[in-house]
């Protein structure tokens, strides 16, 4: 089997598991090889979207099972999930809609509203919209990349999947150094509430 077909057989549950744990970079190489024909666009994002969709479920009820168990197992959560308590006393639904652009907080939020009073379905409602909008903005991008390279090499389509891997590697660094960044930053506010 070709590494073209390999993409079109497994490459949308390759993305629902990729972006289950990472994301970013995920999203941007599946547009990427949406953009360069291997994949279609429609399906490349509804399958990040599961796979994103699944990833807050469980962060969610990781929160809600474990609640301040969690601080004890990884302390290092602890000033990052006073950070989002803090968010959460002062604009709980805007960020639920609006999180996952904030660098640093796509797994903890979730866990941060599970150890809340906020109902499961009140959070994985407006999470929804605001996964859509995050998956749409990433794998667009991904996707003029794509459409880009087709464009300028159309016999090169069977090289996609190097570029692809390339976009991976590249942006699980650049997000790494990033949240990197954005955790090490971030203040002890006090002990979390709820």
């Amino acid at each position: 089997m070709s590494a073209d077909e390999l993409i079109q057989h497994y490459g949308n549950f390759a993305i629902a598991v990729g972006t289950f744990c990472e994301g970013e970079t995920v999203m941007l190489a599946a547009g990427a090889l949406a953009g360069a024909g291997l994949l279609t666009l429609p399906l490349a994002i509804a399958s990040s979207m599961a796979g994103i969709f699944a990833s807050d479920t469980v962060c969610f009820f990781a929160g809600r099972l474990a609640g301040n168990r969690l601080i004890r197992w990884f302390p290092r959560l602890h000033g990052r999930l006073a950070a989002v308590f803090r968010l959460i006393e002062r604009h709980d639904q805007k960020l639920i809609l609006g999180y996952h652009f904030i660098p640093g907080f796509c797994t903890v939020t979730p866990m941060a509203f599970g150890m809340t009073r906020i109902s499961a379905s009140r959070f994985l409602a407006l999470d929804l919209p605001g996964n859509a909008a995050w998956t749409l903005a990433f794998v667009s991008m991904g996707y003029l990349f794509g459409e880009a390279y087709r464009f300028t090499f159309p016999a090169g389509r069977h090289g996609m999947l190097p570029i692809a891997i390339a976009i991976f590697i590249a942006g699980a660094a650049f997000f790494s150094w990033r949240r990197h960044r954005s955790t090490s930053a971030t203040v002890d506010l006090g002990s979390p509430a709820g």
